[in-house]
């Protein structure tokens, strides 16, 4: 869900609509814990000094691009595309790349 899809949902929820994400499970967690989206529905609802704006990406920032990337990373090991025991020698050599393009970007 993007941005823009996730601010909808918050007003529409401070105006009492109960409309989730396609697919979110609304059930109750185990133990009867509440979903943590339903938990974040009642309180925009019943937190009407709550205000909610749309902020833009920080696409093109260096140490923005490196999180999403170190992200990206994480997400092919889960899923098996990348070996766990390769991550000790991907991430540091991710954070040097992305060290020197921010580096960079503040020399310009």
């Amino acid at each position: 869900m993007d941005n823009l899809q996730a601010l909808r949902h918050l007003h529409s929820w401070q105006q009492g609509g109960t409309d989730m994400p396609e697919g979110y499970d609304t059930h109750l967690r185990s133990q009867g814990r509440r979903p943590s989206l339903v938990k974040l529905q009642l309180l925009a609802e019943y937190t009407p000094q709550l205000t909610f704006v749309h902020e833009r990406a920080h696409a093109g920032h260096p140490l923005n691009e490196a999180a999403d990337s170190l992200a990206k990373l994480g997400l092919a090991c889960v899923r098996g595309a990348v070996p766990r025991t390769e991550l000790p020698r991907l991430v540091p050599l991710w954070a040097a790349g992305a060290l020197a393009d921010y580096r960079r970007s503040r020399a310009a």
